[in-house]
């Protein structure tokens, strides 16, 4: 990926003095303020200004940007960083390559696809296959499950960043445990679709949680039991060994 020695640099400066997988961290938190929509316009206000009394908030924004400008074309710079300068295979947290993410993005999503249909990823990492599913379609819903607090924002932060709409959640696929899902959405201003993103806890409001089939039961008309009758033709068969 070009300029992703750039990024690296920037990150190092960035991360000066502290634990380089906790700025990583912190680096999400800080990114995904700025798209979260709040409950009232006061809160949104307040962490607006919250981001801009951050005490590095020159060298945020200039690591922020520079994200969103290679995640151009749909790609991932954010999970690049993490595995070359966080992870280093850490959980085995090594993701697709982004060529076989768009193989495999071909080979299940058609060019035929029509806006509202959807793609999911039941352990998403970093949010690439759903990236692979956009280029053929922008106009997917995009789901993603993972287990994995950190991959799940680097997937958030990936939808949003290319205005994309779905779900991300932080959940254990597996068990069907859930903790934290991510309603991403857009909203039309000025003719542009604002991303932003909606956080809840309750797994009912999520759809990539099961939830409980609710079968309305039938009630049988069977009442007296059938009556055992004799074939109108003999069956002349021989049973078969199965040796």
């Amino acid at each position: 990926m070009t300029d992703i020695k750039q990024l690296h640099k920037e990150f190092d400066r960035f991360a000066y003095g502290q634990s380089l997988h906790t700025t990583f961290t912190e680096l999400l938190d800080w990114a995904l303020l700025p798209f979260k929509k709040f409950d009232s316009s006061e809160d949104q206000l307040s962490a607006f200004e919250t981001f801009r009394n951050h005490p590095k908030v020159t060298q945020l924004t200039t690591l922020i940007t520079l994200i969103g400008d290679l995640s151009e074309d749909f790609s991932d710079p954010i999970g690049e960083l993490y595995m070359q300068a966080i992870s280093n295979g850490h959980n085995g947290q090594y993701f697709t390559p982004e060529p076989i993410c768009d193989m495999i993005s071909i080979m299940s999503v058609s060019e035929n696809s029509t806006p509202g249909q959807t793609a999911c990823d039941c352990a998403c990492g970093s949010g690439r296959m759903l990236l692979a599913a956009a280029k053929i379609n922008r106009s997917l819903h995009l789901y993603g499950a993972e287990l994995d607090l950190t991959c799940c924002k680097m997937a958030l932060l990936n939808l949003l960043l290319n205005s994309l709409t779905g779900e991300v959640a932080y959940m254990n696929t597996l068990s069907n445990e859930f903790y934290t899902g991510f309603k991403v959405c857009t909203m039309l201003l000025d003719t542009h679709h604002l991303p932003y993103y909606v956080e809840f806890t309750e797994a009912e409001q999520s759809n990539i949680w099961l939830h409980d089939l609710k079968v309305n039961k039938v009630q049988s008309t069977f009442k007296t039991p059938f009556e055992p009758v004799r074939s109108a033709h003999p069956i002349n068969g021989v049973q078969g060994s199965l040796f």
